[in-house]
This record gives structure tokens, C-alpha cells and sequence, in this order.
């Protein structure tokens, strides 16, 4: 029941609201079952239990908008529902392998639990959030995006240290709670609770306020059953060029207009009239277009290859390049592990089988150099990381999050953008065909934004790029130290085993 009380609460906190707090202390309860579990001799799988258990109720309740996709979404609608289940039952072994090894490791190597729990689970939401099938969504720093002066950790060591810092917080309030030292350990989670605080702040304070160029921003609010019916593609283009002809007639005159992911549904850029009829707008206007569209390459092989790409219309504009997502939904935009298996590739579940695109691609704009990140790539920090290492002075990232509703997904989808442009101190525009479309300084604060699901323009100036992180100079160095420190308890746990008889 703890294991469960626990789950529950740090789902509780992911979902849209004043809820974040929740997380301070939502494992508290764990670690009181996974502490009466190692007293008692419990096996390795009675420990993996708890563990599941707890996943499981998280991810029940933070995922719970996939049984309310739109049919839009899914192509069999009541997929949903087992789908649902399905991804909770598999995101829950990760919890599951978290408790055990912390379990195995506290007892063997006698190091106490409250130093153990923060740095396996650590290594485990790494785990997570690797290879092909990784998916770092609910990693529990993002429960803080609604407090900028804690979110400023990320600065230092991406959303991993914002989480090392939470499992730590939550192991003093427990040992405050439960343990001997009381006294120390509360004065110890009082500490750390208030220390970033003040830091973040201080933070915020000594940030540039300068104001940079203006962009804007173009939400079609298109439902998806208009875009993907191809018959309304001439009323697609003019909503989009309407609406930045209002933009382009702003008083802040923009210098770029960006438009969301797969924009108007078409191939934009080899749609001949449809292109023309953009470029010309840009060349009229003097506002170059940034749109995501569907796009092709015909391969040495001969196969044509389908991709999420993006790009600048404008005149002479066909001659640049173009980028194609990196990194694909698994089973939604691609399925995994082809690479292994090709005959997987045959198999139709309404996936759109796009191909992988290979590299960043750096746009130039009168706001200087930038990048995108296409959708899901947005909570991949290492993406963002690797564009401003490559010379990214701001970051754009487009999605059509249409198909979440107006859910939990739609908020905590854009939550994560504010923590990329906090890792790399750089402005970030947000474009979603249906919301939420923002305008976020390099602090991670929105400063601009529309309302959902409404057809509108937002015309803001984007922020300047602070000062160069620490993260964007080491990378996940918190990951890694916690990978370490498992190995050293690993070390620890088989020397302190009895010699065989």
C-alpha cells in the first residue's frame, strides 16, 4: 500500500496544476516499505514487486492521457485503452529494477538506504531515457517546471540533477522522519530545499534583459481530420499566409515567421504551387517562412525515404537545407529496431514510418543562427546540448500536439522545452499547431504565449543568450556520477559477501 500511496502522489504532481510541491516528499513512503522489506529478508523479487507496484500507479496516473487520444491519434481507437495499460506495465519495470537494486545494494553493502535510493534510481531513469525506445518523459525534475528558481539547476546538470535533487530532498525528509539523526537530517532537507532557491533566484536576478529581434510565432489550431484528408490544402496554405500576413504587418516587425510540425499537411517544399505561393509571400512581405513539412529523398538505392522535416520557404530558399527529425516516436512515427530486425518495418500498426534524419542543421535568420527540435525531440536534452555546441544561438521547437487534446500531455509536453532552454541559456520558441505556442527566455520563463486550441499569431522579441553552462560544457555529469557511484556500492555489496565454504 505504501509502494502504491507513493506512485500516486508523484503522478499527482505531473499533472497540470499547483501539484509540484507533491513531490518534495511523494517517495517518502517507499522508502519507509523498501526499509521494512530489507529488516525482514525479503528476496530480490519481493523487492522488484514494490518497486512495480509503485511504478505502476505512476505511470497509470501521469500517462492516463493516452486513453484519451483523439481518433486522430490512433487508428484503432479502442488501441487506446490497451495501450495505455500496456505502456504503464513497461514504463513500471524501470521503478521495478530501480527498488530492487537499491534493495540488493543497501543490504549487501550495509551503506544506509537514504544514500543508496537517489543515486540507483538515477541510474535507472538514465536507462530509461537511452536508445531507441527511450523515453525520459517522466523523469521526476520535471515536476518542478512551475518554480524557475529550482528549474535554474538545470543550468548546472540538465533536468538529471534537478531529479538527483529531489530523491534527495525526499531521503532527508524520510530519515528526518524515520531515522535516529532527526535533528541533522531535517536541518539537512531545510538546506537543501532553500539553498537553490536562493541561488535560482539569484539567478534570475543577475540575467540579461536585453530584448533581441522580434519572431512570430503562427498557431493554425488545424484539426487533424482537415489536415490529413487532403482535400482542404489550398484552405490549410491560406489560414497559415493569412495569419502571418497579420504578423508580418506587426510593429515589431518580425524577422522570421515560424509555423508548427507538418504544417499544413502537405509536401510543402516540393508541392510546386504551394511553395511558389509561399516564397512569393516572403519575397512580398520580407518575412521568411519556417515551417515543418512531410519530405522525401530518393536514395542511391533507389528507395524513396519519407521524412518529418523542416526548413526556410523564401526566395532562393530552395537550394538550403533542410532538417529531418533525429529522433522518432517509437511505433508512432516509426518502428523500432529495424536495424535488427527489417522485417519489423513490415508490420502496420498505423505507425508513418518516417526515416531518421542524421544530423543538426543550423538556419540563419535576422535573429541569428538557430536549430529545431521537431516534437518528441524536445525532451531529449542531449539534442539541444549538441545545437548550441554547434553554434545554435537560439532554439525553435515545432510540434502538433492536436492529438493529445487539451490534456495533461498538452502541459507537460511544453513544460519540458523551458528545461532546454535553461540547460543551454538560450531563448526558445515554442510553435504548436494547436498550443501551447511560447516565446521562453534563456532562464526557462514563458514570456509570451496563446491561448490553446484558437487560431492566432504571437509576435514577441525574443530574449539574449545568457551565459555558457555547465552543462553545456560537461554534459549529463550527474547521470554519470550516479552510474559510478552504483559501481562503487556494486564493488562494495560483492566484497562484503561470505567467502564460500
Amino acid at each position: 500500500m505504501s509502494a502504491l500511496v507513493a506512485g500516486v502522489l508523484l503522478g499527482i504532481s505531473f499533472l497540470p496544476g499547483p501539484f509540484g510541491f507533491l513531490a518534495w516528499f511523494a517517495l517518502i513512503p517507499l522508502f519507509d516499505a523498501l526499509e521494512a522489506r530489507i529488516k525482514s529478508g525479503a528476496s530480490g523479487a519481493s523487492l522488484f514487486r514494490l518497486g512495480y507496484a509503485f511504478g505502476g500507479a505512476f505511470f497509470l496516473i501521469g500517462m492516463h492521457w493516452i486513453a484519451l487520444l483523439s481518433e486522430v491519434a490512433i487508428t484503432v481507437p479502442w488501441l487506446k485503452y490497451p495501450a495505455w495499460i500496456a505502456a504503464a506495465a513497461y514504463l513500471a519495470l524501470y521503478p521495478g529494477l530501480a527498488v530492487w537494486l537499491a534493495g540488493i545494494l543497501s543490504r549487501r553493502s550495509r551503506v544506509p538506504l537514504a544514500w543508496v535510493v537517489p543515486f540507483a534510481f538515477l541510474a535507472v531513469e538514465e536507462l530509461r531515457a537511452s536508445g531507441e525506445m527511450g523515453f525520459p518523459w517522466f523523469q521526476p525534475g520535471y515536476t518542478q517546471h512551475a518554480y524557475p528558481q529550482v528549474v535554474q539547476l538545470a543550468s548546472l546538470g540538465s533536468v538529471t540533477l534537478v531529479t538527483l535533487w529531489l530523491f534527495g530532498v525526499n531521503a532527508l525528509l524520510w530519515r528526518a522522519w524515520r531515522g535516529g539523526s532527526r535533528v541533522p537530517s531535517l536541518a539537512g532537507a531545510v538546506l537543501l530545499l532553500v539553498l537553490p532557491w536562493l541561488w535560482g533566484q539569484r539567478a534570475l536576478d543577475a540575467a540579461p534583459r536585453t530584448p533581441g529581434p522580434a519572431v512570430a510565432l503562427i498557431q493554425g489550431n488545424i484539426p487533424g481530420a482537415m489536415k490529413w484528408s487532403g482535400k482542404h490544402e489550398k484552405e490549410i496554405l491560406d489560414a497559415f499566409l493569412q495569419l502571418s500576413s497579420q504578423a508580418a504587418a506587426d510593429s515589431l516587425r518580425p524577422v522570421l515567421a515560424i509555423w508548427p510540425e507538418t504544417a499544413t499537411g502537405t509536401f510543402l517544399r516540393r508541392q510546386l504551387d504551394q511553395a511558389i505561393e509561399v516564397v512569393e509571400f516572403a519575397g512580398r512581405s520580407g518575412l521568411p517562412v519556417f515551417s515543418g513539412f512531410p519530405d522525401y529523398e530518393v536514395g542511391q538505392d533507389g528507395v524513396v525515404r519519407y521524412l518529418n522535416a523542416a526548413g526556410i520557404l523564401s526566395p532562393g530558399s530552395q537550394t538550403r537545407a533542410i532538417y529531418a527529425k533525429r529522433h522518432l516516436v517509437p511505433f508512432g512515427e516509426r518502428m523500432p529496431f529495424q536495424w535488427l530486425i527489417p522485417a519489423l518495418g513490415k508490420l502496420e500498426l498505423g505507425q508513418a514510418e518516417w526515416t531518421p534524419g542524421k544530423k543538426a542543421v543550423l538556419f540563419e535568420s535576422g535573429a541569428g543562427k538557430f536549430s529545431t527540435l521537431i516534437c518528441f525531440e524536445s525532451i531529449f536534452p542531449d539534442l539541444a546540448r549538441e545545437d548550441v555546441r554547434s553554434g545554435a544561438r537560439w532554439l525553435v521547437n515545432i510540434t502538433n500536439d492536436e492529438w493529445f487534446g487539451n490534456s495533461a500531455a498538452l502541459y507537460q509536453h511544453a513544460a519540458m522545452a523551458n528545461f532546454r532552454a535553461v540547460e543551454n541559456h538560450v531563448p526558445l520558441a515554442r510553435c504548436a499547431n494547436t498550443g501551447l505556442t511560447e516565446l521562453i527566455d534563456a532562464n526557462g520563463r514563458v514570456t509570451h504565449a496563446l491561448p490553446v486550441f484558437q487560431p492566432g499569431v504571437l509576435v514577441g522579441r525574443l530574449g539574449v543568450p545568457g551565459v555558457p553552462t555547465l552543462f553545456g560544457r560537461f554534459g549529463d555529469w550527474p547521470g554519470v556520477l550516479a552510474g559510478a557511484v552504483v559501481l562503487v556500492l556494486i564493488v562494495l555489496a560483492l566484497r562484503r559477501l561470505p567467502a564460500p565454504e
